[in-house]
């Protein structure tokens, strides 16, 4: 229920006032119904004077000297007594005995319509003041029916009195009754009557009613309380453009300065998949000082920035909580983004770091991870040495993943994959190197042959020496030194 501001009932009854000013004009004695006799007066005004000056006891006690002679007062003499009386003790907040006072004048027959009907209202003013929410609404609906004009007051605490007693339905009538006699005189409703509206339909669970009654207090009472509050109602309603609207218009306007309202704000963001603009009311949230840089708050900038594919901004925010962090969780969601921006190295390490601290959800998937970024990172490697030691790392990461339940499919494809590849280069290497063999037993055959061949030669070079002689000794002129200059028409077998 809304906390209630203490309230001093001051009764300042016009029917007691103004029939004690006439016969203070007038200077009637008599004891005729409607009238005061001058005794009973004098004591009634001792008496407003002393209560005026606080002087409740000396006040009460005029009254009681009244009360004394109760037989010789007439009934309307005996009402007004009663409503002073109740005057007394209203203004010292007592107000049991105000009511009991005012129950006292309602006994009397010949007491005023108009001062029965006051007594009425008050009473039930003062059982609402003493949370006897029942017996205010009777005496309400009593002076409601009595009343030539109700007042939007009437209803209004009428409805405040349904609401303590969450009888909703009752209370929304009437305070709709309320609305439509300030709006038939021309006057703007008040605020917390739209506000009480509000309290009623939330408290029905009416989320669409509780929001049209928040639309026309922004409208005419337009507070950032109230904006939030919608914005809030727009997103049970899962009308989450209108929410989001409303508070970006708030932090637009510079009306958003706690931490829980940016961070809201920027979920909102994230939730209309607009994450750069998230990272940014969340950055700025902590550069002004507004938003702690905790690490779970560092943690949710990084993963935004990380989800916008801002990995320049995601890295360093993210290694920033890692290093704050007793477990790996954050060191693995950094391999994931160091992976996604094609960083292999640094992906593999940050994996690393994450099984060392341990406290991982799903072990077997970071060390997957690790092995990818390990045979990724192969490709970069400047020898085949180094591809081969790099492929190693990634097999024995894929080896390790093994030992989970959930990952043991997935590991032993990688890991047959990347014995392959493995495989591919130690089979290239040992083709290479037998390749090397061949060569080399093919060259030193042919060295052999040129060997032999050039003992052939040599031998033939001989023979062509001794045919050379014989044309000498036949007369013919060739010159022995000069072989190569041997017509190659010639059969060196038959010198022809």
């Amino acid at each position: 229920m809304q906390r209630k501001t203490k309230l001093i009932l001051i009764l300042v009854i016009l029917t007691l006032m103004v029939p004690m000013s006439a016969m203070a004009r007038k200077k009637d004695k008599t004891k005729a119904t409607g009238a005061i006799d001058a005794k009973t007066f004098e004591v009634l005004m001792a008496a407003q004077e002393m209560t005026e000056a606080g002087n409740f006891g000396g006040a009460m006690q005029q009254i009681n000297t009244l009360k004394a002679n109760i037989g010789s007062m007439n009934g309307y003499a005996q009402a007004q007594m009663y409503n002073f009386e109740s005057f007394i003790h209203a203004s010292q907040e007592n107000y049991r005995a105000a009511i009991g006072a005012y129950e006292n004048l309602l006994r009397i027959p010949e007491a005023p319509a108009g001062l029965t009907l006051n007594a009425k209202y008050a009473i039930a003013q003062m059982y609402f003041q003493i949370e006897d929410y029942q017996s205010c609404i009777r005496y309400m609906q009593e002076w409601l029916r009595s009343a030539d004009k109700p007042t939007a007051t009437a209803h209004i605490m009428l409805a405040q009195a349904y609401y303590a007693s969450k009888s909703y339905d009752n209370a929304l009538t009437n305070v709709d009754a309320a609305i439509r006699i300030e709006e038939s005189a021309g006057k703007k409703v008040r605020e917390n009557w739209l506000r009480l509206k509000a309290a009623l339909y939330y408290e029905k669970g009416d989320m669409r009613r509780t929001a049209d009654a928040y639309e026309l207090l922004v409208r005419f009472y337009p507070k950032d309380s109230y904006l939030l509050q919608l914005a809030g109602i727009y997103g049970e309603l899962n009308e989450n453009q209108k929410r989001l609207s409303l508070y970006d218009a708030l932090y637009e306007n510079g009306n958003l300065n706690k931490e829980s309202e940016l961070m809201n704000l920027a979920f909102m963001f994230v939730g209309a998949e607009v994450p750069y603009k998230a990272g940014r009311i969340i950055e700025q949230g902590m550069n002004r000082g507004v938003i702690e840089k905790s690490r779970k708050n560092i943690e949710t900038l990084a993963n935004i920035w990380a989800q916008a594919n801002e990995h320049k901004k995601a890295i360093p925010t993210l290694e920033q909580a890692a290093n704050l962090s007793d477990k790996g969780m954050l060191y693995a969601r950094l391999a994931g983004v160091q992976f996604d921006a094609g960083n292999y190295s640094a992906a593999a390490s940050a994996a690393g770091k994450a099984a060392s601290k341990g406290g991982l959800k799903r072990p077997g998937g970071n060390m997957i991870l690790k092995g990818m970024a390990e045979f990724n990172y192969a490709a970069d490697a400047k020898n085949e040495d180094d591809t081969l030691k790099r492929f190693n790392a990634a097999l024995n990461s894929f080896r390790r993943a093994k030992d989970y339940r959930e990952n043991y499919s997935d590991a032993s494809k990688w890991e047959k994959y990347t014995a392959s590849e493995i495989a591919l280069i130690e089979a290239r290497r040992a083709g290479a190197i037998e390749l090397e063999a061949e060569t080399a037993a093919r060259m030193a055959a042919e060295a052999e042959a040129d060997v032999l061949n050039m003992g052939s030669q040599s031998a033939s070079d001989a023979n062509n020496a001794d045919i050379d002689t014989t044309i000498d000794n036949s007369g013919m002129s060739v010159d022995v030194d000069a072989p190569d200059s041997v017509s190659g028409d010639v059969d060196l077998r038959t010198g022809e």
